[in-house]
């Protein structure tokens, strides 16, 4: 009978379909909150190079700049019911317009950002309608050698205004906050990722009605992923992955983590893996599936660890391998 090496069996089986999940959710975690704050603009597909993303989180804008700016937009509103801002990066410094050149603000960003960063020019324009703010963005960067344009929309409801306009468009980039304590304070939001060089469409997120849609393409797959809320409970919902139009992967979601059984497919629609959630780790039976629907592998995980016996099955039914595990080591006989 083969002993069995679990890394080993995962990696020759289903490397390609495992990695790529993998690599879904945290491109998905990563550029679907798209950060709407003037500075600090994360929303790069370089956002993923920790270097750079942490350079952006510790970064904020001074808060006498932010009230020189909240001024400008609050004053020209109550004027003229809209308000474009033009920001760039010239020499270090964040530099803040408005419509004729008038400087709004400037300062200097932190060494770690302006080396990564090298290019950046942004257009937001303000307007109110109904009582309700909308901020439409257009951003153009280079960080790291990639030049990237983000196209935004987002339009907050009628209790955000004042100076809570910044509070929300500056979560949007952390993943660290919440889903509740964004999407409870949006009505709807949009954003498109683009490279430069080509103008091809990277990523694009769309938030309306409870329901937020991702989609992008790797390589030569088409992918989507939903989240739909459950009434207005942000921190509850169900995820689905899909793969050139076909469901790959569902998940419920409870108070933000993986609950419960996860299921993912093959694109005849037949099951490929099946896994159980408890407060977003593995626990219990995983199992997984030849495309004619037997049985290939069943795992036993404990806190997302390994425990317990693992069988691998042949296509015919047969056992031809096992492998006892504690703790997610391998015991040895």
């Amino acid at each position: 009978m083969v002993k069995l090496n679990y890394k080993n069996i995962l990696g020759g089986l289903m490397r390609k379909n495992f990695i790529l999940t993998a690599f879904l959710f945290l491109l998905i975690n990563i550029l679907s909150f798209a950060n709407e704050n003037l500075p600090a603009v994360n929303t790069n597909i370089n956002s993923m190079n920790p270097t750079y993303d942490e350079s952006l989180k510790e970064y904020k804008i001074q808060a006498e700049n932010t009230e020189k700016l909240y001024n400008y937009i609050e004053k020209t509103i109550k004027e003229n019911g809209i308000t474009t801002v033009f920001t760039k990066l010239e020499s270090s410094n964040l530099i803040a317009t408005d419509e004729n050149d008038n400087i709004i603000f400037t300062e200097k960003i932190p060494e770690n950002l302006s080396k990564t960063t090298t290019y950046f020019e942004s257009k937001q324009v303000y307007q109110v309608k109904n009582g309700e703010m909308s901020v439409n963005s257009d951003y153009s960067l280079e960080s790291n050698g990639e030049k990237t344009r983000i196209i935004s929309e987002i339009l907050l409801k009628k209790s955000i205004n004042g100076k809570n306009i910044f509070e929300v468009l500056d979560v949007m980039g952390d993943l660290n906050i919440s889903s509740e304590k964004i999407f409870a304070k949006i009505e709807n939001y949009k954003s498109k990722i683009y490279d430069i060089n080509d103008g091809k469409l990277l990523f694009s997120t769309i938030y309306k009605n409870g329901k937020l849609e991702a989609e992008s393409q790797v390589d030569e797959t088409f992918v989507k992923m939903t989240y739909t809320f459950d009434d207005n409970n942000f921190n509850k919902g169900t995820i689905n992955l899909y793969m050139d139009n076909k469901l790959f992967a569902t998940v419920r979601i409870i108070n933000s983590l993986q609950e419960g059984e996860m299921k993912m497919f093959y694109p005849n629609g037949k099951v490929m893996a099946t896994s159980i959630f408890k407060n977003g780790k593995l626990n219990g039976i995983s199992k997984m599936y030849y495309d004619d629907g037997k049985i290939m592998m069943k795992m036993n995980f404990k806190d997302d660890e390994l425990d317990g016996e693992t069988i691998l099955y042949g296509e015919s039914g047969e056992i031809i391998g096992k492998q006892l595990y504690i703790n997610g080591e391998e015991v040895r006989k």
